[in-house]
């Protein structure tokens, strides 16, 4: 069945870019053409790779661009935005073409692994992320399974099959990464400068920062990237007892938050006197860096204060750079070298799991099924009903 997707983002843009896969003849009818070229030849008689100008539409004409990439795709190349790219989807779908998102045309035309290879490449935010995903896409990671499936069974075979699945499991939080920041949480009592801190770690203003308790009663995120990986910074609710029932759901919020975190961030106010707040919340997150915030003001703390405790100030600037230095060695301990294979979607780690799993058991046909599924390129049947989502459909 012909297929259509929108490749690219919704909203504002210069271009959109729509592919459609086994369509021309839906296209190009005789009578009545969706697409008029300016050459007057038919779509199909246009030669693959050749930019050809004309108009869309049988009523009110939409200049387009359009390009056989092959013989069964070819590429729309429309106004930007989302009204031009729904009206030829919607054309499309009249005419009998199946609308899909371009992650799910992936899976049809190329298969699993090549799909979430390619969604997950499009989600990396950094270089440096991008560039451990391109060495995985472009046969890192395949090549290593493909060495795994071929391995004997013998003892000898399977001592060195879970040695390899342990390096892969190894490094499976880091390649789950590259394409899903880091998740690091700023917590503490109310007014101990998390906002103020946040703002400066992003270089921007993204929180609110005012000198009264339970000012923050959401949880406010924003992203950036260092030392170019990326990572979701959280600025939470003060915690405190004896807070009010719509301050005691930010506190709970930013107790969730603190606890799922990647890497968390306790502040503490020194230029004020220790609380019983701040004791508690000490003895509580052990694993937490500790910020000794305020540092350009007088010392309140002095031997109080936690041998581990890294002085920062959010006015000054100083400690910042020692801050995320420490961040980012919690995040990422050790890099992995270029030529390791990494899994890099939730669904590669659960299989390379059953394999070990197999191994442990000694199911050698349940380990090679497990490979086997994970470079599986068969593909997943498109979701049933009206076609795929439409352009800026989904989207806040």
């Amino acid at each position: 069945m012909p297929i259509a997707s929108l490749l690219t983002p919704g909203g504002r843009g210069a271009v959109a870019t729509i592919r459609v896969v086994d369509g021309n003849a839906l296209m190009d009818p005789v009578n009545s053409p969706l697409f008029a070229a300016a050459n007057r030849k038919r779509l199909q008689d246009q030669p693959v790779g050749h930019v050809c100008f004309g108009h869309w539409g049988r009523e009110v004409p939409e200049e387009v661009v359009l390009c056989r990439t092959s013989d069964s795709s070819t590429e729309i190349h429309c106004h930007g935005g989302v009204t031009a790219a729904r009206r030829i989807l919607d054309d499309l779908q009249e005419a009998g073409c199946r609308v899909a998102t371009w992650q799910e045309m992936e899976v049809q035309l190329a298969g699993v692994f090549e799909s979430e290879m390619s969604v997950a490449m499009s989600q990396a935010v950094t270089l440096r992320t991008a560039e451990f995903l391109l060495r995985q896409q472009n046969g890192l990671l395949p090549s290593a399974i493909e060495q795994l499936a071929d391995a004997s069974w013998d003892e000898a075979g399977r001592k060195r099959i879970r040695q390899r699945l342990d390096d892969f499991l190894r490094w499976s939080q880091f390649g789950l990464h590259l394409s899903e920041p880091w998740q690091v949480v700023l917590g503490g009592r109310p007014n101990v400068g998390k906002s103020s801190l946040t703002n400066v770690l992003l270089g921007y203003s993204r929180s609110i920062v005012f000198d009264q308790p339970g000012t923050t009663r959401d949880v406010v995120t924003a992203t950036a990237a260092f030392d170019g990986w990326p990572v979701e910074l959280a600025d939470t609710a003060g915690i405190r007892k004896g807070a009010d029932e719509l301050e005691s759901a930010g506190i709970d919020l930013a107790n969730e938050r603190f606890q799922n975190a990647d890497c968390r961030v306790l502040l503490l106010d020194i230029s004020g006197p220790p609380t019983a707040d701040d004791t508690a919340l000490i003895g509580q997150w052990p694993d937490a860096l500790v910020v000794a915030h305020k540092c350009d003001l007088p010392d309140c703390w002095g031997e109080e204060l936690p041998i581990r405790a890294l002085r920062v100030s959010s006015l000054s600037s100083e400690g910042v750079e020692e801050l995320i230095s420490a961040i980012v060695g919690h995040l990422v301990p050790e890099v992995p070298g270029g030529d390791v294979p990494l899994l890099v979607t939730p669904r590669q780690v659960d299989l390379i799991e059953t394999a070990n799993a197999a191994v442990v058991q000694n199911r050698e046909e349940d380990f090679r099924a497990a490979l086997h599924e994970l470079l599986s390129s068969s593909s997943y049947p498109l979701p049933s009903g009206e076609g795929g989502r439409r352009p800026g459909e989904g989207q806040k």
